[in-house]
């Protein structure tokens, strides 16, 4: 029952999202803001993180903990952005459904952690190409990550704007790109047309290279965009906690 209700889900945003249909570029990414609790260090955290079995039978494709740098006025001092990746909704559901907690789980989430579960939200992002390689492929423990909102121009979808980034990717640059879009979990203020732009560095040198170059074209889109009105980045450091193979 579980399964058919998060198929006709799936089917309902793909009818009234244009250009946001699943394809072997996009998934799904659980966000969570949680903080560190007292007597507790990030450095605790992540260790304690990188400890937890993620390797099971339906486990998450990839795990991040990010903390912002430059941040957007809603950053704490303790906090971070718990960021689960899965291939789709069904992955989630399956996940949840045969998941056992282990001890450094447990440990996490009771001790070290306090995360704001219910205010949780579900983004859909799509890769725009397969040129990035980032954390170097995840030999990196972490890299540098810049993410700011814009707004989808009348008439556009998340694919047109997919398209526009994958046509001017610079050669040699290494970074992740992708668009990223709330699904489920509504934003109190948030347009239907908000939409995100993540980017995530090969290593830090590469995304700092970008964000140079950035500051030399102008922080907003030219007039042929599908996007307009785009928020300033926030620049976030960037852990890997568990990075799966590609299938």
């Amino acid at each position: 029952m579980i399964r058919r209700l998060v198929a006709l889900a799936v089917g309902f945003v793909l009818i009234s999202l244009p250009g946001q249909a699943l394809n072997a570029q996009t998934s799904i990414v659980h966000n969570t803001r949680c903080t560190v609790a007292d007597g507790y260090d990030m450095q605790d955290v992540l260790e304690a993180a990188r400890s937890i079995d993620y390797d099971r039978p339906d486990g998450p494709n990839f795990v991040f903990f990010r903390r912002a740098i430059t941040g957007n006025g809603s950053a704490t001092q303790n906090g971070f952005l718990r960021a689960v990746r899965w291939a789709n909704m069904e992955h989630w559901v399956r996940a949840r459904a045969t998941r056992t907690r282990s001890a450094e789980g447990l440990l996490l989430r009771g001790m070290m952690t306090d995360c704001d579960w219910p205010n949780s939200w579900i983004a859909l992002d799509h890769n725009v190409d397969d040129a990035g390689n980032p954390y170097e492929g995840g030999e990196l423990d972490s890299s540098l990550m810049y993410f700011r909102t814009c707004e989808l121009k009348s008439g556009h979808g998340a694919q047109d704007f997919v398209d526009w980034l994958a046509e001017r990717r610079e050669a040699g640059d290494r970074s992740i790109v992708q668009v990223s879009r709330r699904w489920l979990g509504p934003q109190e203020g948030a347009s239907l047309s908000r939409i995100g732009l993540r980017v995530v560095g090969e290593n830090p040198e590469g995304l700092a290279s970008r964000l140079d170059r950035l500051a030399q074209t102008g922080l907003q889109p030219p007039a042929d965009a599908p996007v307009e009105s785009c928020s300033r980045p926030m620049l976030m450091r960037s852990h890997v906690i568990h990075w799966s193979s590609p299938s």
